[in-house]
């Protein structure tokens, strides 16, 4: 079964080549950044055109380098009521505060896409993690972290992380004005 799998997918990127400007399903999946599944999901849906040659269905190469990808899940429709952590699992905060370079705006996207795509500084121990720029002051970068007590590791792993995210920031954010504030929540949603 794997084995007539394989050869439907060579012939299908064999069909693909005589094709120009059209990918199969498999590569689409990948430039989207999606899987396979979902490709044929939104062909079947309309929501990205495809050709049929065949068996095989093919996409336009501009179309999924274009194609954008509809937020997931529904809209809430009431906000998410308080939460209090667990006594034996409290959560902290911790919120750092740091000026940008000046015209370092396209280097700041660029290192993010790069952290993204290559999951660098994952911080272990975070139950969440946020990088923004301040609305009012886009000079003011803000990364905020969220910690579980049960996954917490060792302060000298945390400032271990904590220096190589620096390192790897150090030419676009000014360490020298960073503000750190730290505490333990309270309430959360």
């Amino acid at each position: 079964m794997a084995k007539q799998s394989e050869q439907m997918t060579h012939e299908a990127e064999s069909l693909a080549e005589c094709v120009p400007g059209y990918v199969t399903v498999n590569v689409a999946a990948r430039i989207i950044g999606v899987s396979a599944r979902s490709v044929y999901g939104y062909l079947n849906s309309g929501k990205l055109p495809g050709v049929r040659v065949g068996p095989t269905r093919l996409v336009s190469t501009q179309e999924a380098r274009t194609y954008e990808r509809r937020t997931l899940g529904r809209a809430r429709t009431s906000p998410p009521r308080w939460h209090t952590p667990p006594r034996q699992n409290p959560q902290y905060l911790t919120i750092l505060k740091v000026r940008l370079h000046p015209g370092q705006d396209e280097a700041l996207e660029q290192k993010l896409r790069e952290m993204r795509a290559e999951h660098k500084h994952l911080l272990p121990g975070t139950a969440a993690r946020y990088i923004a720029r301040n609305q009012h002051n886009p000079n003011s970068v803000m990364i905020l972290l969220v910690w579980r007590n049960a996954a917490l590791p060792p302060e000298e792993e945390r400032a271990a992380a904590f220096a190589s995210l620096r390192a790897d920031l150090a030419g676009i954010l000014d360490w020298e004005t960073a503000a750190l504030t730290e505490g333990e929540v309270l309430l959360h949603a």
